[in-house]
């Protein structure tokens, strides 16, 4: 792994605000949907958000989501993991079993394969395979996109929308 992935996550693009909102939410189960373009950060960030708040905390999280059946993810959550990262989300199925996360009282962190870098056309997005999140109040969406080169360093752009 590349040692960007481990860089604070301010210096990745995050503001103290919306770090803020991010580790009260992870707190709670919790649907954190990260959404851009094609090379746009989006693993790296999820990378770094699993670093920061479950693996550096002692929280057990899984990161093989695409590969686990219903079963399995439910005897995760009988284990006590506190969640499941699921990567390059693309068929309605990998949706499904991301949500079924919160049923299981788990955090589902989902990577979209490909997506929009603005969160309230992300959520948009995501409740196109899930349209039953829209009633819920558990989803954080995290859209990445490239940053400003001139910089120095290549941060990228963070926009939040919480549901």
């Amino acid at each position: 792994m590349s040692q960007q992935i481990f860089r604070s996550l301010t210096d990745f693009g995050f503001s103290a605000p919306q770090l803020q909102i991010l580790r009260e939410r992870l707190a709670v189960p919790q649907f954190v949907y990260f959404s851009g373009p094609a090379g746009g950060g989006k693993t790296k960030a999820a990378l770094m958000v699993a670093w920061t708040y479950f693996q550096a905390l002692n929280r057990p999280l899984r990161i093989d989501g695409q590969d686990m059946t219903t079963d399995q993810i439910r005897q995760a959550a009988k284990e006590h993991n506190a969640g499941i990262l699921f990567n390059d989300m693309a068929s309605v199925h990998d949706y499904m079993k991301a949500g079924y996360c919160l049923d299981c009282r788990m955090i589902a962190l989902g990577i979209a394969f490909d997506g929009p870098a603005i969160a309230a056309q992300a959520h948009a997005y995501l409740l196109a395979y899930l349209p039953g999140l829209a009633i819920r109040n558990d989803v954080t969406v995290i859209a990445v996109g490239p940053g400003n080169e001139e910089t120095g360093f290549s941060a990228y752009s963070v926009d939040f929308y919480v549901g």
